[in-house]
Formats: C-alpha cells, sequence, structure tokens
C-alpha cells in the first residue's frame, strides 16, 4: 500500500493524491493521444439470454461476439460488460462497435429494468448481481478470463458496486461520469436534495418501470404525467400515494425515501452507493475515471480517483475535460465552445485501455499521464459559428490533483461589493437580503444532468431569457435583490485557477433552516459580439444550514445566531483572463438545481408551510467571508497580483 497525504478535500476526508516524481509541475501540454481503428470482424448477436442470479431472479443480458462470413469466432476473447438500466438494447452501437475489434460484449439490463426480472431498488442489488453475471461469464467458452466494464452515469454506478463485490475475472474499468458518493452531492447535496433526481423518476424511472412496459395505457400516462415536471417541482413535497407514481410503487418509495434522507449514514455509505466508504472492499484493477468540469459527477468521481489512487497498487488515471454529462465526444458545454481537441475520438480512445489491460497490447497507456486536465479559458471571447462564447483552452497532464503548486488565496467580500485580496478593515459589516422560498432565484446551466429537457447543463451567460425555467423576467440574476454580487476590479493578466472551490461564509438567519448558495463566474467585458458581456457560470453548490457542521447530523440554527459555513463548489480549471472580473454570486436558491428550503424547519421534504426569511451574510476584521481559490503559478512564477 502505497503512502498518501490525506486533506479535507471538497468536505470529505479522502486521499490528497498520489506525489509522482516531485509532484508540482505540469507533466505535458497536449491533448491525449488516440488512434482512430477500424472493424476487424463482424458480428454475431444473441438477444434475451436468461441468467438466474442467487436468488433465482432471471436477468436478461445480449451477447455480442466476434464472427466472420457469418459465422461465431471459435476460442476465447477478452469481455466487455456494460449493466444499464435503460434497456440494453440501447447500447447496442457501442456493443456492436467494440465486437467489431475483437471483444465478446455483454449488455445486461439490472433487476427490475426493461428484460430482467425483480423488483429495482436503485444500485442496491447490483454488487451481488454484478458478481453473479460475471461469475457466469467466465464461465463461459468464449470467455478468456479477462473482463473489462464500461458504460455512462448510472452504467458507472453498476461498475463501481461491481467492483466492491470484487468478482473474478475483473482485470479494467472506465466508468464515466459515473453516479457514485451519492450522500455527499450528486443526490444529496451538502443537506439540499439535486432535484435532476426526482426528475429521473417521473420521465425515465417510471414510465420504463416493468409495470409500464407491461401496459401501454399505463406507460403513456406516466409519460404525460411526466412532461408536468415543473407543476411537480412546484408542487413539492411528495407525499407517498398522492401523486401519479403511486401507480410503480418501488419508484415512488425510492423517491420519497432519498428526498427525506438527508443524514449521510450507513444508507448513503452503502456499496451500492459509496466508493469512498467502502476502499477496503474494492477490487485492486486499473481504473479510468472520466468526468467534465461540468458534470454533474465531477466532484463525486475526482474524489473516487483520489481515494483509489491513494488507497490501490493498481494504476488509477483521471481525465476530466471540459464537458457537460456524458459528452465526451463534444467541443461544447451550453453556450460556451472550447476548441475541437477538447472533443475525444471516445470509442477509440477507450479501446486503447481495454486493448492493453485485456489484450496484452503494448500501446504505452500504463505510462500515460495520472491525470488530464483540460483548462478552460485563454479564448478569443469572439462567437463561433454555432452561435456560442469561444472561451479557449487546451490540455494539460499532471502528476497529481488537486496540484501540489497550488496557492491557495483567500478574495474576501466587502460591503461596497468588492471582491479583493484585502481583508475587511470594518469592524461590523454585514449585507441583508430577503429569501421568499415562493420566488426562488431560477437555475441558469451548471452541474447538471440534462434528463427530461428541464434544464441544460453547461456554461450559460446568467441572465433569464424566455426559456428560463421558473424566471418572472428576462433579467441578469445579478439585478434580483436575493442575489449578493462580489467582483473584482478589471483583472491586469491572467489567473488560472484550477482545483477545488471552498466558499466560506459568515452567515445568520431569522429562519430556524435555510439554504445559502455561491456561484463562481467569469466576467466577460463587453465586445462587438457580446455588447452587454458575458457572465459565464464556472461553478455553484449549496449548503443547507442544518448540516452546516456535519453532513450526518441535521442540527437546526438559532435565528440570529452567527454562524461560520463552508460551501463546497465543484472543482474546475479555469483561466480568468486579462480584462476579465472573478465575480462570487451568494444566494439561499438555485431552483431547480435543488429543491428550495421552506425556512420553516420541518423534517426534510415533509414541510406543510413556506416562510420569508432574513438572510445576513457578513464581511468585516472579525467576520471576513471570502472564497479560497486555488490559484496555479504560471511557468513557476509566484501567483500573479490583479
Amino acid at each position: 500500500m502505497r503512502k498518501v497525504r490525506w486533506n479535507s478535500f471538497l468536505g470529505v476526508t479522502c486521499c490528497f493524491g498520489i506525489l509522482l516524481g516531485n509532484g508540482s509541475w505540469p507533466l505535458q501540454a497536449q491533448p491525449p493521444t488516440v488512434l482512430l481503428t477500424k472493424p476487424r470482424c463482424e458480428v454475431s448477436v444473441q438477444k434475451d439470454i436468461k441468467v438466474s442470479v442467487r436468488d433465482g431472479t432471471k436477468l436478461a443480458l445480449d451477447l455480442y461476439l466476434p464472427a466472420q462470413n457469418g459465422q461465431v469466432l471459435p476460442g476465447k476473447h477478452p469481455v466487455l460488460l456494460a449493466r444499464t438500466p435503460y434497456d440494453k438494447n440501447g447500447t447496442a452501437a457501442e456493443a456492436r462497435w467494440f465486437c467489431a475489434r475483437g471483444y465478446a460484449v455483454v449488455i445486461n439490463d439490472v433487476r427490475g429494468r426493461y428484460a430482467s426480472e425483480g423488483l429495482w431498488r436503485m444500485l442496491v442489488d447490483d454488487p451481488n448481481d454484478g458478481f453473479d453475471i460475471v461469475g457466469w461469464i467466465g464461465q463461459q467458452p468464449w470467455c478468456n478470463g479477462k473482463l473489462g466494464t464500461f458504460g455512462t452515469s448510472y452504467v458507472g454506478g453498476t461498475q463501481h458496486a461491481l467492483a466492491i463485490a470484487r468478482p473474478p475475472h475483473l482485470a479494467c474499468m472506465i466508468p464515466v461520469d459515473s453516479v457514485s458518493n451519492p450522500g455527499i452531492a450528486g443526490i444529496r447535496h451538502r443537506g439540499a436534495f439535486e432535484l435532476r433526481f426526482m426528475n429521473w423518476i417521473f420521465t425515465i424511472g417510471a414510465p420504463n418501470a416493468r409495470a409500464a412496459l407491461a401496459d401501454p395505457a399505463l406507460k403513456q400516462a406516466l409519460e404525460q404525467n411526466g412532461k408536468l415536471m415543473p407543476q411537480h417541482l412546484l408542487n413539492l413535497p411528495i407525499r407517498p400515494g398522492t401523486t401519479p407514481l403511486k401507480q410503480v410503487p418501488e419508484y415512488e418509495r425510492w423517491l420519497v425515501e432519498v428526498m427525506r434522507h438527508g443524514d449521510y449514514d450507513a444508507y448513503w455509505k452503502q456499496p451500492g452507493y459509496s466508493v469512498v466508504d467502502n476502499l477496503d472492499r474494492y477490487a485492486d484493477v486499473p481504473v479510468y475515471h472520466v468526468t467534465g468540469w461540468y458534470d454533474s459527477w465531477c466532484r463525486q468521481n475526482a474524489l473516487n480517483w483520489m481515494a483509489l489512487s491513494g488507497g490501490k497498487n493498481s494504476v488509477q488515471k483521471l481525465i476530466i475535460g471540459p464537458w457537460t454529462h456524458g459528452s465526451q465526444g463534444r467541443h461544447f458545454a451550453g453556450e460556451v465552445e472550447f476548441p475541437p481537441e477538447a472533443a475525444l475520438p471516445f470509442n477509440d480512445w477507450r479501446l486503447k485501455w481495454f486493448d492493453h489491460w485485456l489484450n496484452n497490447a503494448e500501446n504505452g497507456v500504463e505510462k500515460d499521464p495520472p491525470v488530464m486536465l483540460f483548462i478552460m479559458g485563454g479564448g478569443d471571447g469572439r462567437k463561433s459559428k454555432d452561435g456560442r462564447l469561444r472561451h479557449g483552452g487546451r490540455w494539460r497532464a499532471e502528476r497529481t490533483f488537486p496540484l501540489v503548486r497550488t496557492q491557495y488565496t483567500p478574495y474576501y467580500l466587502h460591503a461596497d461589493g468588492s471582491l479583493s485580496k484585502d481583508r475587511p478593515a470594518a469592524a461590523a459589516s454585514a449585507t441583508t437580503y430577503r429569501f421568499d422560498p415562493a420566488n426562488p432565484v431560477p437555475t441558469i446551466g451548471g452541474n447538471l444532468s440534462s434528463v427530461g429537457g428541464i434544464l441544460e447543463a453547461g456554461g450559460f451567460d446568467q441572465r433569464s431569457r424566455k426559456e428560463t425555467l421558473f424566471a418572472k423576467d428576462q433579467l441578469p440574476l445579478s439585478e434580483r435583490r436575493d442575489v449578493l454580487v462580489f467582483q473584482t476590479e478589471p483583472l491586469e493578466h491572467d489567473v488560472e485557477v484550477t482545483g477545488r472551490l471552498a466558499v466560506n461564509l459568515f452567515v445568520s438567519s431569522t429562519a430556524p433552516d435555510t439554504d445559502f448558495t455561491a456561484k463562481l463566474l467569469d466576467v466577460y467585458p463587453r465586445s462587438s459580439d457580446y455588447p452587454l458581456g458575458f457572465d459565464l457560470n464556472i461553478g455553484d453548490s449549496i449548503t443547507r444550514m442544518r448540516y452546516r457542521y456535519s453532513l450526518e447530523k441535521a442540527e437546526l440554527i438559532e435565528p440570529g445566531k452567527v454562524y461560520p459555513i463552508t460551501i463546497q463548489l465543484y472543482p474546475t480549471a479555469n483561466v480568468f483572463a486579462k480584462g476579465h472580473r472573478i465575480r462570487l454570486d451568494i444566494s439561499s436558491s438555485n431552483f431547480p438545481r435543488f429543491d428550495v428550503n421552506p425556512n420553516s424547519g420541518e423534517p426534510l421534504q415533509q414541510h406543510r408551510r413556506m416562510l420569508a426569511a432574513d438572510n445576513t451574510v457578513y464581511h468585516s476584521a472579525g467576520q471576513a467571508s471570502h472564497i479560497d481559490l486555488p490559484i496555479i503559478p504560471v511557468d513557476g512564477a509566484p501567483a500573479a497580483k490583479e
């Protein structure tokens, strides 16, 4: 076991990263190298094979085998496995692509979804079910004894669940934007609830429940119900038996449980959910962790890499691009565009990993840099032919993450709305705003999964527009009275910010419970293409006050009492260019990214009342609210001053 340093990164104790060499400087500045491949065999498909797992439940899978002249090729092959809740037929194109390059590919519907029997319980049964499916694969005459896994989002989560079960034959993995550690963020988020999972249940989960697939009329009705998501969101909380979800009770039961279950306890730490709490169980196999700066699982996937790179002997690699959820083949995110090299030829890129670990190819993948980061920013700021802001950026290889050479620099909030390195001098200074949960700040982009068309992920000008859900006007968010804006003067030089982002505030409220949100922005000056400028969101997050000190135990606050809190934003990598401003927005809602705190102090998602609260942020000498920016020196030079 390698020795590691431990650090409270993003609010959770986990490893800081492995130091290779001196660990201080980048290895190179070039995009990942990928050779495009051609198919070398035909594909034979066997549909709906039923495999009984330990409790007798039959799970369905499709098998893709290399073939020639219409006949399955004899012999044994390395195997790729994906276990999905999204219908195994939807993964056919990927399966055929890999199979045509010499792999046996198995696509398995998880328990209770599509062609598989059983009761769906998100990821709870996947450690055991995955273990049993791998056991069956290992007994087949076409398996050479080496198995790799692939898949994105929930399908990344089933990979981690499988690794925690430690099955035989598992040789490598590529979990992409993987569902993991959702009690830290992703489902619960510092006490708040990420409403995209309510959206998932209403628009994807329930309409494709086995009961709905067996009854076309029920499926159609649930699909129509899913189209009413904005109305459902405005009528929270969900009470059991009161919504159309009662027709698919396993989905209603799961949603009500996760919306009410705020404490980070054994429920969220179970093997199907958490990687960082199950390191001792996790298989010691090579893993390439893939995520994006605008992905809904970026923070959690970074945690996975840090924990496993410190706790396992096998190769662990991390790549973070400027991507939204599942968009590794694109070079844009929302209204923002990056250079073409930001996009990966994703199947070929993954094939290189599998060829080495499963086919013994000497392609040097194990010697690739431990960390590849896309550093956003530095573009010309013009409008692209597709109408997006050309934000720029470049790839950079690193030895670890966060970077050892990081200079964490506090930028302080001031009463006049400025944000600077100068600590406030006033003995008493604070700003109070009224937070009305009936009029929350609307979400515009960010770390989302664009499920069901409710929200679009990525970078956006933070101005409401006609299509902004729940916006009551078409004005910049900065004009709202409940949004506190703090920004630097125009920068005199480029400033790179790469790593974790922690906002440390001193706050109080007239309510027994409330939320505080933070959003980091890169403010573009006006230009011919953007005459009003462009307020680009870089990262955002939230802290629910009852979880201000601990995720594991809720504790209401005393109205009027001042509390220090930390809001952990998702990590990022962005160059704030000369002439731009660094901006921090503070508020108490970001809806419907997060559920709205009713301020009443009632049990989570069981409230009947919504109360307005006067929330205060302090910025005095003794209560100096600030954001710690992870500034990266350029070419070894000290962090510059603006």
